[in-house]
């Protein structure tokens, strides 16, 4: 036997140094390509090969979910004096405007007691606040739309019916606040959509429409007709670039819900489909696409997933609705091409409800889009009092923040052993190499190696330089070596880490460090 393992060896060598020269045995589907200044979130294993800790037990390491830094209490309640807001706050649209230097905020109401004769009978209308720092928010009036007597009101749109879920779009990405914090609106839309304008607002008047605007607040409404039917609950609009189209998530009522209500074949109406079209400004008229059906662990139905694309990841936040009592939460979806979508491990509701007697006990609901600002990720949120089948709630606006891409973790061991995170083969587009990592308390080395996992010299874990900190943008280092020098080769990333939780990693240039 002594004599078989020491022949084997160099054989084993020999073939490994052969086909490291002509790369033949790299399979298409193995390899991950990456694309210089585009994080890649550690959400799920689609970079990862392996992961384990020091006695090679891979659920020892796992992908854990965040749950942030969330608010005790509102940011934003209903406007005082407003009786049009008698439900208070419903859907919301959260965007940072680096014109005005501004967070607004576009929201949903409901009151369908306007004595105005001329107003629209919905009952459902757009209104506006905004805020310098994203926590004290101020509702002011304009001339737009009356509410009886009141000629001054903060509503934007009440549509030829109804102006009901509006999901706004900014054309601008990144801005300061007025204190110099940087915040970016995260998932744009590609810059030709918007015809020249800097907004853009998908939103309900009984089928769904796009309206622009010039500053945000005056919006020419009803300009095009894109959804020939009522989709009544919130979604948003988010751009697929390898189709080339736009899509949305929404509640399929196209092919259910005009058979009898007493028809126990109706069809439920509350999972989540996509529907595209390759022009924005064009009718989609086409039948959806079922993407996600409730399934023995749900609540019983969804009821929306408002969708934003970030580093190759498209990350949906969908309602749980229960059937008893009638309360709703978010959990955390992802999918890597917009129709597979998948569920995380363990805990998955990013937004619980809040605890007994609190004002989020009864239903919450995300906003459309996550804002960064600053190296924090800023995700609002509708919360209410009732549940869903109440007259007598009241919606008002939460907000969680988390760190910067840190909505999920590669967790190490929590008993404190060492872990391993080794990736795919990547062929490496040259840059440093740079990862976001909690570290507080422990510690993270990386090595570099080939598809083979021999190392490359000077890219030993004990020449790294070890992160013992907290930090989102980390450059990793070694004593002697630099990551650039390995641009064009294939690598493998082995991260060993211990009492940390590693989020993200990318390649980065000078440039794009701080992307």
């Amino acid at each position: 036997m002594k004599t078989l393992k020491i022949g084997i060896l160099p054989v084993l060598l020999t073939i490994a140094i052969a086909a490291q020269a002509d790369k033949s045995y790299l399979d298409p589907r193995l390899v991950r390509d990456l694309t210089i200044g585009e994080p890649q979130l550690l959400i799920d294993d689609y970079w990862i090969d392996n992961r384990f800790n020091e006695d090679q037990i891979s659920a020892s390491v796992p992908h854990v979910l965040k749950h942030g830094d969330r608010l005790d209490q509102p940011v934003l309640r209903k406007g005082k004096d407003h009786p049009w807001e008698e439900h208070g706050i419903g859907y919301i649209s959260v965007m940072f405007d680096s014109k005005d230097q501004k967070f607004r905020l576009y929201y949903q109401i409901w009151n369908p007691r306007n004595e105005d004769p001329k107003a629209p009978r919905g009952g459902y209308r757009t209104c506006y606040a905004e805020s310098e720092d994203g926590i004290h928010w101020v509702q002011p009036l304009f001339d737009f739309e009356p509410w009886g007597d009141i000629e001054k009101t903060n509503i934007l749109m009440s549509g030829k019916g109804e102006a009901k879920a509006p999901h706004i779009m900014p054309r601008v990405e990144s801005g300061t606040t007025k204190q110099g914090v940087p915040v970016k609106n995260l998932g744009l839309l590609p810059d030709e959509v918007f015809h020249g304008n800097d907004y853009l607002v998908f939103y309900c008047d009984h089928e769904h429409y796009l309206a622009t605007s010039e500053d945000g607040l005056d919006w020419n409404e009803s300009q095009s007709m894109v959804i020939p039917n009522r989709v009544d609950c919130f979604q948003s609009v988010v751009y697929d670039p390898d189709a080339e189209e736009y899509a949305i998530y929404y509640r399929n009522k196209l092919i259910n819900e005009d058979r009898p209500k007493d028809n126990p074949a109706r069809g439920n109406t509350r999972y989540m489909s996509r529907l595209s079209g390759k022009d924005l400004w064009s009718l989609w008229d086409q039948l959806p696409i079922p993407v996600m059906i409730p399934d023995g662990e749900d609540d019983g139905r969804f009821y929306n997933m408002p969708v934003f694309r970030y580093g190759g990841v498209y990350l949906g936040f969908v309602s749980q609705f229960a059937v008893e009592p009638q309360s709703i939460d978010v959990e955390l979806v992802y999918s890597r091409d917009g129709f597979d979508w998948h569920r995380l491990p363990g805990e998955r509701r990013i937004i619980p409800l809040g605890p007994d007697g609190a004002w989020d006990d009864g239903m919450v609901f995300s906003a459309d889009r996550i804002l960064e600002v600053g190296d924090e990720w800023w995700l609002y949120y509708t919360g209410h009092d009732g549940f869903h089948d109440s007259d007598n709630r009241e919606g008002a606006l939460g907000l969680i923040k988390f760190g910067k891409e840190r909505l999920v973790s590669i967790q190490a061991d929590e008993t404190g052993k060492e872990s391993f995170v080794i990736t795919r083969p990547i062929l490496w587009p040259g840059g440093d190499l740079v990862a976001n990592c909690d570290a507080e308390g422990g510690s993270l080395t990386v090595a570099i190696t080939d598809p083979w996992r021999e190392p490359y010299e000077g890219f030993e874990f004990e020449n790294c330089v070890p992160l013992k900190g907290d930090e989102v943008r980390h450059r990793v280092m070694w004593k002697d070596a630099d990551m650039d020098s390995l641009k064009g080769k294939y690598v493998r990333l082995e991260f060993r880490f211990q009492d940390a939780d590693l989020y993200a990693f990318l390649a980065s240039t000078e440039e794009t460090a701080y992307e």
